[in-house]
């Protein structure tokens, strides 16, 4: 067999070969539900927190200004509302708790994140260090296990709240380090209470750094008395809706947003 004939045949082979390949299978997409939420901890109603919960749907949850004292794991009682696994299942992130110049109380507080997706790794990351007043701040996260090879990154924080000026400097050296923290990575969700405003140069920073405010789209509405201060930031993940639910439970009002990924 002359040279070009072979390569004819292998040609006609390959050709047969590629017509009858399987293709590759896309990455399934996985439907999120994230609701964000500050339960004001010491009063909580944490079987009344959770019947919301299950009401939204929500298969990622991040919540502030909770507590884990001997007398009430609140971390705990939450996953076993939501029949998620304490370990498996849930992260609590201590840190917010109260300075030298506040009655000392026990146990801990701070953020938590609980999830029916299985975490992968857990962090939490000091963004203060106050030798007096006021309360220490700290932000939490973990990476998910959406299967199939797939995972999503969650962080949720709790910055400092006031008005002075002494108060908005804190609360912006502390948005300052959650940026420099994440710098450019994408597949993340941040939430939390921000204590600042859209229109706040803070909120405005975020959105500078490519953090998309999913509120400003999709739950434009206030979350505390007639602010909205409550966040759910992402980035490389895809908002489909979302709403402010008009929950009294706190004085705070969850953020639910759907997305996928």
């Amino acid at each position: 067999m002359r040279v070009s004939s072979r390569i004819s045949v292998l040609l006609a082979m390959m050709a047969t070969l590629a017509a009858t390949a399987v293709p590759a299978t896309a990455k399934a997409t996985t439907n999120l539900v994230v609701l964000d939420w500050n339960i004001a901890g010491d009063t909580a109603d944490v079987k009344a927190v959770a019947a919301v919960i299950r009401g939204s749907g929500a298969n990622i949850v991040t919540v502030q200004e909770i507590h884990r004292k001997p007398s009430a794991d609140q971390v705990r009682q939450l996953a076993d509302e939501l029949g998620w696994d304490i370990t498996a299942n849930a992260h609590f992130g201590a840190g917010d708790n109260p300075g030298p110049c506040d009655d000392p109380q026990p146990g801990a507080a701070g953020n938590a994140i609980l999830s029916s997706f299985r975490i992968l790794e857990r962090v939490t990351i000091p963004l203060t260090d106050f030798a007096t007043c006021p309360v220490n701040r700290s932000m939490a996260g973990v990476k998910l296990d959406l299967g199939g090879g797939s995972t999503i990154t969650v962080f949720t924080t709790h910055l400092s709240p006031g008005l002075s000026a002494t108060s908005v400097a804190r609360r912006e050296a502390q948005a300052d380090k959650v940026r420099d923290y994440f710098g450019s990575r994408s597949g993340l969700i941040l939430t939390g209470d921000f204590n600042a405003l859209p229109t706040d140069a803070l909120s405005k920073e975020f959105v500078s750094a490519g953090w998309v405010d999913t509120g400003a789209r999709y739950a434009n509405k206030p979350t505390l008395g007639d602010a909205r201060i409550d966040y759910i930031y992402t980035r490389g993940v895809t908002t489909t809706s979302g709403a402010v639910l008009s929950s009294t439970l706190s004085d705070h009002r969850p953020v639910v947003m759907k997305m996928t990924r």
